[in-house]
């Protein structure tokens, strides 16, 4: 017999949350838990867009080329690398296609990893392994299949719409080398080294751009009997020239990239992989190119 109080009663109003404030942890827990609800209740409405119960604005605000700059010398931006590996395993690789997706034309795996510096209290780091994988709507989009984080909120955010977040010991995004600590060892690592590409590898890393606006997962709804609802994390593939961001810096390299054994993705990385890729740090300027949620269909 007891009981357990996890929100104390005074973080609600007339059964609202009270305006939340980021750097206490009980709000940055009822922030995680709200955003869990909005995903889950859109997965079983009948609008195909989610913007994940945020308000957005009409007329957005477009920062201006100075505001821009002050921003990227305050040392604003999400910062981190970017590159594309051609897997080393085409049989494990297609274990990753699930209903309704299908293999690509070429397929791919990508890694980035990020620090959302983004001047707010909710900066957090995020590393994304992917598969590249073709949709029911004809478009190519990237596979979430594994995802450090450093805390427990966005873990629970990200494994809420299908991406299979873990919980690391430590997280380090620096240009040169960048790592994740899990159960202390490391679990993913990427080195980057200057490099002089040609002007074709040059333009074919501008024209891939990010993963930004072209992820995609599977959501199993826990409100409703049914089948693993498939949905974009955004509207499609967009190229570094048609993103909405500003580069503060933006540097092609070699970029050397390991996983650790255990876990099964690392087999798609051929043995010591070292590949074309991206140094960067970017600013959104406010333009809302291609947000929000969309569904693609049952799995």
């Amino acid at each position: 017999m007891g009981s357990l109080t996890t929100f104390p009663k005074d973080r609600f109003v007339d059964g609202k949350h009270v305006p939340l404030d980021e750097e206490n942890v009980i709000d940055r827990m009822i922030r995680a838990r709200v955003a869990c609800h909005n995903v889950a209740n859109w997965i079983d409405s009948d609008e195909p867009v989610s913007n994940m119960g945020r308000k957005q604005a009409a007329d957005p605000v477009i920062l201006s080329q100075e505001e821009l700059e002050a921003k990227a010398a305050a040392g604003e931006g999400t910062y981190g690398h970017t590159a594309v590996v051609e897997p080393a395993d085409l049989e494990l690789y297609e274990t990753f296609m699930y209903p309704p997706l299908r293999m690509p034309e070429k397929p791919e795996v990508m890694v980035s990893y990020w620090d959302m510096n983004d001047g707010t209290v909710t900066r957090f780091m995020e590393g994304r392994i992917m598969v590249k994988a073709l949709c029911p709507d004809g478009i190519e989009s990237w596979l979430v299949i594994s995802v450090p984080v450093p805390n427990f909120h966005t873990c629970l955010e990200g494994n809420r719409w299908g991406w299979p977040k873990y919980v690391c010991d430590e997280m380090t995004v620096e240009r040169d080398h960048s790592e994740c600590i899990y159960e202390g060892k490391p679990s993913l690592t990427m080195d980057f080294t200057s490099h002089d590409f040609d002007e074709a590898t040059i333009k074919q890393l501008e024209e891939r751009g990010t993963e930004g606006g072209n992820t995609i997962s599977f959501h199993m709804s826990i409100h409703s009997a049914g089948l693993p609802t498939l949905m974009r994390q955004g509207s499609g593939p967009r190229s570094k020239n048609e993103d909405g961001t500003y580069y503060a810096e933006w540097e092609a390299g070699m970029v050397k990239i390991w996983g650790r054994p255990e876990d099964k993705w690392s087999r798609l990385l051929p043995e010591n992989c070292e590949v074309p890729g991206v140094w960067m740090r970017r600013i959104r300027t406010g333009a809302n190119v291609g947000g929000g949620m969309r569904k693609l269909g049952a799995g």
